[in-house]
């Protein structure tokens, strides 16, 4: 099951998060098992899905007397210290984001009627980037160990208990994206249509190439790249998006990555999901925002459908189907067409 997926992009606030949490509402939708590990430092998706890290005093420092912090849960960090085998599992907490399975599909509910899926989350918070700094070559596998090997022999590994895993990365080429793309079978980029932007896909891609060669990850493979924040009436947008298609056909270096159809769009009710802590698709009901709301949930549907595609899910053909006529005609947006 090379189910592993890291979302990945050198430049910060290129959209890696909000596309993780867009892709865990349409696959629990789809009625999969998702699980996040959240592997950014920031914490955002842990944030995003409800399950913020709290602290609590575990007693003081020798010197100073000063207070001990330490999490009320298991996170990403303790996971990577045990440097264990399977021990991922012990860490994943379950997400309720309060879907209404007798909801229909395009009122945010599953796309098989009474089937929502799971949502599981690996949680990160700020003291991931002091662990990181210790970190020597050979820990730079733990992440791997923990979620693709089974705890004992002739076990089930953790990945293999989940449709789709998705690892949320900070910005940069840190030790810490490092670990991810160790841990994963899969990169997918994310970034927006603007010159700084476009600037980091060659830079994102070295990073990945480096993965490979340096640290003899053969089979990491690049799924595609997503345009995030779209504005259908940017010239500049548009402009910048035809460069990369025009450096792609001349085969020009650090551009040979798919362009996955279907553009998220920059619309306000994405902070708005992201603030409440909820899924996207729980904006598709009365809400006053339910009209921008479905033109980003059926990108991310389409997105999603891709994904799942591009790792040989076995239901990826039915869910394909199913989509396309869960949406009333009235209702679609040619991302329907496109995928």
């Amino acid at each position: 099951m090379a189910n592993v997926i890291a979302l990945m992009m050198r430049k910060g606030g290129a959209g890696k998060t909000t596309l993780t949490l867009l892709l865990a509402d349409a696959l629990a939708r789809f009625g999969l098992r998702v699980l996040v590990i959240d592997l950014d430092p920031q914490g955002n998706a842990s944030i995003g899905l409800g399950k913020k890290v709290q602290l609590e005093t575990s007693g003081t420092t020798r010197l100073g007397g000063k207070a001990i912090m330490t999490p009320t849960t298991p996170t990403v960090i303790e996971v990577i210290d045990a440097d264990a085998d399977g021990i991922a599992s012990e860490a994943i907490q379950i997400v309720d984001w309060g879907y209404a399975p007798e909801d229909a599909f395009y009122r945010g509910g599953p796309l098989f009627p009474g089937k929502i899926g799971t949502i599981g989350l690996i949680s990160c918070y700020r003291a991931l980037e002091i662990q990181a700094q210790s970190w020597r070559p050979s820990d730079l596998e733990r992440l791997a160990k923990a979620v693709l090997l089974p705890s004992e022999p002739g076990g089930t590994p953790p990945n293999h208990e989940w449709d789709v895993v998705l690892v949320d990365t900070p910005p940069g080429g840190s030790l810490i994206s490092v670990q991810a793309a160790m841990a994963a079978h899969h990169a997918l980029l994310v970034t927006q249509a603007q010159r700084f932007g476009v600037e980091a896909i060659p830079e994102t891609l070295l990073l990945v190439e480096d993965v490979r060669e340096s640290y003899r990850r053969d089979e990491l493979e690049v799924i595609g790249l997503v345009f995030n924040e779209y504005v259908d009436r940017s010239n500049t947008q548009q402009n910048l998006i035809a460069q990369v298609r025009d450096a792609q056909e001349h085969h020009a270096e650090g551009y040979d990555v798919p362009l996955l159809k279907g553009r998220l769009p920059g619309y306000t009710v994405v902070d708005k999901s992201q603030n409440a802590e909820a899924p996207l698709s729980a904006y598709l009901g009365s809400s006053s925002d339910r009209e921008t709301a479905r033109r980003v949930s059926q990108v991310a549907e389409g997105i999603a459908i891709q994904v799942i595609e591009a790792i040989n899910h076995p239901q990826a053909a039915e869910i394909r189907a199913a989509w396309k006529t869960a949406w009333p005609e009235s209702m679609r947006t040619p991302i329907l067409e496109e995928v």
